[in-house]
């Protein structure tokens, strides 16, 4: 009676354990289209992207004149001569003693740069750079959370197909302790698939099956290709080097700063009470301003600059260095584990033990193929 029961638990797990209601069946082709859609990681680097664009436009206006039309009206009464010297008026304006009601002013006023030693250009060029290396973060970014959601994925499957190989053993017999093993696997099975559904952006209780099988790949790689490849393609590399030229940028627009600055600029004034007529006063001015002494901080800034030119030189050796040890690991790993998956698929399993070796052997070998495309910088698909 108690081995009927067993056995009937065992049949009641294998025809529930996936009856819920299933939402979506994904495959890993459509959890990377939804993970590309809804990750919140990608979403925040597409944010940034679009400050970088907002960014480059605002800069873009510096080429552009500044125009300006101003109105005032103040209601007054002095005693004494008054000067009125005020941020918001065109002009300082000297009221002679007397009582009157209203004053009242207007001013149309036009300004444009005409030279200062190439500080909009550059400013211009490190937002350039900016929108680059935003895009590129989003690259990354999207690589990185492909690749975690394949790994993921063939983790689950892995994981689905040896709750399958012990419902299958006990199919034909009663068999305790696998059964606990059983039940273990499938708590696992559930908490991994949390894990899953996190990856991709959809919402945790989100009911899904998966579907999917791992297919072995020999790639026509060697170690020195897989890392002139990463010193090409590895977005470390790219940030690198938009730094860099951001770092020189910035030393040359401090020197810059010792160059003139040239403006020409416009005005028409309508200034007037309401016991007197209205004046008019225009003018076309040349503006130049030639920067001389500023206590050395000029130099102090410039001396900063340099340092951070040198630190990120720095940076990029010891990111070459680190490059070159992930490939070097991640090439050998994925070797390792092809040798032993295409090892075992000519072998015909006779026990359990064996079939759940071959799950874990084929998910490790899925996992390295990623992981090698990853440190090499290509794109994970």
């Amino acid at each position: 009676m108690k081995k009927f029961f067993l056995l009937f638990f065992v049949l009641f797990l294998e025809n529930s354990i996936f009856a819920q209601n299933i939402e979506r069946v994904l495959t890993v082709d459509k959890g990377i289209k939804y993970a590309l859609n809804i990750n919140n990681d990608i979403l925040l680097s597409k944010t940034s992207i679009a400050l970088a664009d907002q960014r480059a436009k605002e800069v873009k206006t510096l080429y552009f004149p500044t125009i300006d039309i101003n109105f005032n009206l103040s209601r007054y009464s002095n005693d004494f001569a008054t000067v009125i010297n005020s941020n918001y008026l065109p002009v300082t304006i000297l009221l002679p003693e007397g009582s009157r009601d209203y004053f009242y002013s207007t001013r149309i006023a036009l300004w444009q740069n005409v030279y200062n030693g190439g500080r909009i250009f550059a400013t211009n060029k490190l937002a350039k750079i900016n929108q680059e290396k935003a895009q590129n973060k989003l690259d990354t970014t999207k690589n990185e959370v492909v690749a975690k959601v394949k790994i993921q994925f063939y983790k689950n499957i892995s994981i689905k197909t040896k709750i399958e190989i012990y419902k299958k053993y006990l199919s034909n017999k009663v068999n305790i302790l696998l059964q606990e093993q059983l039940e273990i696997l499938q708590h696992e099975y559930e908490l991994e698939m949390f894990n899953l559904l996190a990856l991709i952006g959809l919402e945790l209780d989100t009911v899904i099956d998966i579907e999917g099988h791992i297919e072995p790949q020999k790639l026509d790689l060697n170690l020195q290709q897989c890392l002139l490849w990463a010193y090409k393609f590895r977005p470390e590399i790219k940030t690198t080097q938009y730094q860099e030229t951001m770092d020189n940028i910035s030393v040359n627009l401090i020197n810059m700063e010792r160059y003139p600055t040239v403006k020409i600029g416009s005005s028409y004034d309508w200034l007037g009470d309401d016991k007197n007529s209205s004046e008019k006063d225009w003018y076309v001015s040349l503006n130049i301003n030639y920067p001389i002494f500023d206590g050395g901080a000029i130099f102090s800034r410039l001396k900063q600059k340099k340092i951070k030119v040198r630190q990120a030189a720095i940076e990029r050796s010891k990111i070459e260095e680190k490059i070159k040890l992930e490939v070097r690991k991640a090439f050998s790993e994925y070797n390792f584990w092809y040798s032993k998956v295409m090892k075992i698929n000519n072998i015909k399993t006779a026990n359990i033990e064996q079939d759940l070796l071959k799950e874990d052997i084929k998910y490790n070998y899925i996992k390295s193929l990623i992981n090698l495309n990853l440190s090499i910088g290509k794109k994970v698909n």
